[in-house]
């Protein structure tokens, strides 16, 4: 059986290799997608009764992955119904100094650090294996414990137990001492870390208390965060109303301020973009999988229309083998041992296809996975489990029509008398509609995505995005005077036109919020807006305009704001200049001007109240370069990058152009962008490939009759026409179904947008013609050598 297989496989190269080749795209391009699926759903699946674990999230007006920090050791202290409460302080600044005692300069780190703020407790959820130290150590303040990656970076060729008590320098000044040693986590998590530093630490050091808004119960930051692991029998629901008690009993003494606070489950950890900027959405993966399936089922199409477009020829074979005894049982088996060797080949070939998807998925790809992946027993077991799949689907079907003619038909041969043959036609003729509508539903949304992307990225943002450029100042807010002495020496270069120092640009991703209380509200109630704050310099850096009232002034007592547009409506007044003059937050702040609306953020969100605080203090610089002249910009930074070095002589100077930033908040929309475009690709080439099998087969079929109208007098494009016509009308029948199924998808997607690009009509008949234009060229390169034959030759062939 496996001989005649491979045998019948030998004589029919030319379809083995089409089946084959389009079986492993669409294999290569599932197992992709089941590496993706793997990864993002791998993580926190280790974590001990992870069913019993949460992250308190604040869910009010607003939705942030943080909370308030004094919040996280009142619930320690006051509620019972928990087995404990984690604290995790995210750090975004990431220097770290390894001091040295001889003549060496000291080793200065400032990336890939990945540093949190943590307690014992982090331990008991996450747990690590101790090599060196013990986990009490970390409660007490300046602690901090390394994992075997970073003990080997900062101290290279020492032993975990030799490390124990050695000092790392954080932020230049807050000195460590190292009191442990653990191996790293190899499972994926949201909250995995390379150094751990006591959370004892925070408050002994006004910048870290600054940083992390530690004492105050109205700001809001992400990364400041909480895991609870509630005890048994208690469920979520309780515990959230807990929390809301214990925070309106705090904070209301001060603030007048309630909020609400929900318990996100970790598994949602991942997958909920409502509190995680870079999460991956659950239906991202599902479209995914229907992706993979969809390509897989393009492969595996193919080789069903081109079995029973030769079944035909297999005729004879099948009759002799029935008259010789074969059961139908056995010659079924006979054609799936085919189907299997194919779908074989195709999954090994799949494996050399594999890594060129994954290198042109690169940035798509997340930095975790890898094709060690490839490895693992589940990689292996979905690799079997879908040679399997692959071989029934793909051979039953041509094993029932193949088995199902009648020897004696087959013999006389009157093989089109067979109904079999009949429903095949039919089937082969569905079939390539399908892979054809599939192709021009991805062909229409790379348009539509493309066309989305382009918009929002060109769209208007109310201030000038153009030519500014922002970089951190080392230390954040500690390190505010040398921020302004910076800002003094940068306005000597004369290539600037404009130099802000305060916080974040306008639009950034995610959300710097603040409450604020309207002084002689009758309500007095607590008000939610995003914040920015900074010199009097910003609104000229940003080109934004004023519709009412002044730019700030800086005052030792009295903060000046501004507010936008928008936040006249949360403030419930009708016009601009109602809000100048008014007083907040127990008068220690007043709106002296009202900002034009400008975005803050991507195109999905539409425009939110705003605040701007006049303030000395920051900890991001706003350049503005003559937009005029981009050639002086490469010169212009360099002496940036000197005078930041003067001031910052051990920090790295790294800057960003604030338009680059804008284009990083749609990575998604260029990641979807880039899938669809090789789904397009990969469809059009599966699908291609099959139309250019069954136009092969079309055209030896039709060799006599070829002749007979060459002979006749019927001309070359006659004869092309007659061999395109019927395989070019399935396409124009795909591209025609395909429209409505385009036009309710792109729909939907575009509903996640508040600005979005119209749904034009000419992507549908570009698109089509695109298609069809593919098709025509996949046929002419067989039909066009059909045509020019020899009459002669066609006519001899019997």
């Amino acid at each position: 059986m496996l001989t005649s297989a491979i045998r019948t496989i030998k004589k029919n190269k030319l379809m083995t290799f089409i089946n084959v080749l389009s079986l492993a795209i669409g294999i290569s391009a599932t197992l992709v997608i089941f590496l993706f699926v793997q990864y993002d759903y791998s993580f926190d699946k280790h974590v001990p009764d992870k069913e019993r674990v949460y992250r308190i999230v604040t869910d009010g007006t607003f939705k942030i992955s943080g909370l308030v920090a004094p919040l996280i050791e009142t619930i320690d202290q006051e509620a019972s119904n928990k087995e404990f409460i984690a604290p995790i302080f995210k750090s975004f600044l990431e220097k770290i100094k390894i001091p040295t005692t001889s003549n060496s300069e000291e080793k200065v780190f400032f990336k890939d650090n990945k540093i949190a703020f943590v307690n014992d407790k982090y331990f008991e959820l996450y747990p690590h294996t101790w090599i060196a130290g013990n986990v009490k150590d970390l409660n007490k303040p300046n602690s901090i414990v390394l994992t075997e990656r970073n003990l080997e970076r900062f101290f290279p060729k020492e032993t975990p137990d030799a490390v124990l008590g050695k000092t790392v320098v954080f932020l230049d000044s807050i000195n460590l001492q190292v009191t442990g040693v653990v191996k790293e986590m190899t499972e994926n998590s949201d909250f995995k870390f390379q150094s751990f530093l006591s959370t004892a630490t925070i408050p002994s050091y006004s910048s870290l208390n600054t940083i992390f808004a530690y004492d105050s119960w109205n700001s809001y930051n992400d990364n400041t965060n909480a895991l609870v692991k509630l005890k048994p029998g208690v469920d979520a629901e309780t515990f959230e109303k807990t929390i809301i008690a214990i925070n309106r009993k705090n904070k209301n003494l001060e603030e007048n301020f309630v909020d609400d606070f929900k318990l996100q489950p970790l598994s949602d950890v991942h997958f909920n973009s409502d509190f995680n900027y870079n999460a991956t959405k659950a239906g991202t993966l599902r479209n995914m999988i229907i992706l993979a399936i969809f390509l897989l089922a393009l492969g595996i199409i193919n080789f069903i229309n081109l079995t029973t477009a030769q079944s035909t020829e297999r005729a004879k074979e099948i009759g002799i083998r029935k008259t010789l005894g074969s059961s139908k049982a056995r010659l079924t088996r006979q054609f799936l041992t085919e189907t299997f060797l194919i779908a074989l080949t195709a999954t090994l070939l799949s494996l050399l296809f594999t890594p060129i998807l994954l290198k042109a998925f690169e940035g798509f790809i997340p930095a975790g996975l890898s094709l060690s992946a490839l490895a693992s027993p589940l990689a292996i077991a979905f690799l079997v489990g879908q040679l399997l799949l692959v071989t029934l689907l793909a051979g039953f079907y041509p094993a029932w029509v193949l088995t199902g003619y009648s020897p004696i038909l087959a013999l006389k041969n009157q093989v089109n008398q067979n109904s079999n043959l009949s429903r095949s036609s039919w089937v082969r003729k569905v079939m390539t509609v399908f892979q054809f509508a599939l192709a021009q539903v991805f062909l229409i949304a790379v348009f539509l995505v493309v066309k989305q992307t382009t918009y929002i990225s060109n769209k208007d943002l109310g201030f000038q995005k153009e030519a500014v450029l922002t970089f951190f100042i080392p230390g954040n807010y500690q390190n505010s005077e040398k921020g302004n002495i910076l800002k003094t020496r940068l306005g000597s270069i004369p290539e600037i036109q404009g130099i802000s120092f305060g916080n974040q640009a306008p639009i950034l991703n995610g959300e710097l919020k603040t409450s604020i209380t309207l002084d002689n509200s009758s309500t007095e109630e607590s008000i939610d807006m995003d914040f920015r704050s900074g010199d009097d310099q910003y609104l000229h850096v940003y080109g934004i305009p004023l519709i009412a009232g002044r730019n700030v002034m800086m005052r030792d007592s009295l903060q000046e704001i501004l507010i936008n547009e928008k936040a006249l409506e949360k403030l419930k007044l009708e016009s601009p200049q109602e809000a100048l003059g008014l007083t907040l937050n127990k008068k220690s702040m007043m709106i002296v001007g009202v900002m034009k609306d400008f975005d803050i953020t991507n195109a999905r969100v539409e425009n939110r109240p705003i605040l701007y605080a006049g303030d000395r203090d920051g900890y991001v610089m706003h350049i503005k370069l003559n937009k005029n002249h981009p050639e002086t910009w490469k010169g212009t930074t360099d002496k940036i990058a000197k005078e930041f070095n003067a001031v910052f002589p051990t920090d790295l100077f790294e800057f960003k152009f604030v338009d680059e930033t804008i284009q990083g908040l749609y990575k998604k929309e260029q990641q979807l962008s880039k899938l669809l475009t090789w789904a397009v690709t990969l469809s059009i080439v599966i699908a291609g490939l099959g139309l250019f099998g069954l136009g092969l087969f079309t055209a030896n079929q039709r060799t006599k009759e070829i002749g007979i109208r060459k002979v006749l007098g019927a001309s070359i494009s006659q004869i092309l026409m007659m061999l395109l016509k019927g395989l070019l009308s399935l396409v124009a029948i795909a591209c025609l179904l395909a429209f409505p199924i385009a036009w309710y998808v792109g729909n939907k997607w575009l509903e996640d947008f508040n600005y979005r690009t119209a749904f034009s009509w000419w992507i549908f008949p570009v698109s089509a013609m695109g298609l069809l234009l593919v098709a025509t060229v996949i046929l002419l390169s067989k039909t066009y050598l059909a045509a020019r034959a020899n009459p002669v030759d066609s006519l001899r062939d019997e």
